[in-house]
């Protein structure tokens, strides 16, 4: 249960006050009088905006002259009315009120802190400060152990990867090479390809049912294709500054930008159901490119990084880090090898697949805690 414990002397003001412009003009050269709200009380804590993990309580300081009445206070965390403090005869709010406000229970992110202050004259203002939790979790360390690797097509930008029903299915990007395909996953052989028009540089891809969906980089723009001849059904677009990752949770489509934020879309009408923004304990985990949906968390990679990040889809905290440095050994590298980018996970048998960009081979890796 949230909680909140607060120490009253206080008190805060009625009414609000103007300032008018200079007064030395001429009103004829000075027709429009500039106005102004000057607010009775003061924040003074927190005075800036504030960073702290979640659990820790938002320590709260408003003062306001003693020559003033006030009614009540409202506290509000990310919009919702967390307290409201009514003055009494034997407690009056006067001169200085000293409380907290509890984080549990919210999502890591920003957030916003907001006190509306009533008076006993029937009028109220505003204070507010801009809050960022972090996750109150150190996520789990992991290395890695390699159990197989397979051919993979050195041309391939990987983008999005999936595996679905025995087969690798596979988004490339770039412009002039981007494409869709399905890829055996023994020999890396490519058995069907649907290349995107040569403007358009692809990304993320994910299986939905019957239907494979495919963004791209800036276009805004994405694809719905049928799963089994590549055809397209639908042309589809959205409002994220970039087309980054591409996955789903069976209900929703999961996407990132490149940030550290992660979209839940509606599969049909492709608008946003909502958003988290994902954070560790020291700060945000931003870069988040190619995702998978894992056992109820997200996977993601963290772009020109060799880690993966494991993140509750429900409050954005970073559970876990993968770190897969050395995966692909100097000796397979060529000039233009790229990063690591591409997971897809095997539900039936419960294998993980990882690969990169102009990566010769893809990885089955299994995780090896580090303790």
């Amino acid at each position: 249960m949230r909680r909140l414990s607060h120490l009253l002397i206080f008190l805060i003001a009625s009414g609000s006050m103007t300032e008018c412009g200079p007064r030395n003009g001429v009103a004829e050269r000075n027709p429009a009088r500039v106005t102004r709200t000057v607010r009775i009380t003061h924040l003074a804590e927190p005075s800036t905006a504030l960073t702290i993990p979640l659990g820790e309580e938002i320590p709260v300081r408003l003062t306001a002259p003693d020559t003033v009445t006030i009614d009540s206070v409202q506290l509000f965390l990310g919009g919702e009315l967390m307290e409201t403090i009514h003055a009494t005869a034997q407690q009056p709010l006067r001169g200085t009120l000293q409380t907290s406000v509890a984080t549990s229970g919210q999502n890591t992110g920003k957030s916003g802190l907001r006190l509306r202050v009533f008076f006993a004259n029937g009028t109220s203002e505003n204070q507010s400060q801009s809050v960022t939790f972090l996750s109150d979790l150190i996520p789990r360390e992991y290395t890695y152990r390699v159990v197989n690797q397979y051919p993979h097509d050195r041309e391939a930008y990987t983008q999005g990867l999936e595996y679905v029903d025995g087969w690798l299915f596979e988004g490339t990007g770039n412009r002039g090479s981007s494409s869709l395909r399905r890829v055996n996953l023994t020999t890396g052989e490519v058995m069907q390809i649907r290349n995107l028009d040569q403007s358009l540089f692809g990304e993320g891809i994910t299986v939905f049912g019957n239907r494979i969906y495919q963004v791209t980089y800036t276009s805004q723009v994405g694809f719905i294709y049928d799963k089994s001849s590549f055809e397209e059904i639908q042309k589809v677009y959205y409002q994220n500054r970039e087309g980054w990752g591409l996955a789903n949770n069976g209900e929703e489509l999961i996407m990132s930008d490149g940030t550290n934020v992660i979209y839940f879309l509606d599969p049909e009408l492709f608008t946003v159901n909502r958003q988290i923004e994902v954070y560790h304990h020291e700060g945000p985990a931003d870069n988040l490119n190619e995702l998978e949906y894992i056992d109820g968390k997200i996977w993601a990679n963290r772009y020109y990084t060799d880690e993966i990040v494991i993140i509750d889809p429900e409050t954005g905290k970073v559970e876990g880090r993968i770190n897969l440095k050395g995966i692909l050994k100097t000796s397979e590298r060529e000039p233009n090898t790229d990063v690591l980018n591409g997971i897809a996970w095997d539900r039936k048998h419960n294998r993980i697949f990882v690969t990169g960009k102009f990566w010769p081979l893809l990885f089955e890796i299994t995780l090896v805690p580090i303790t």
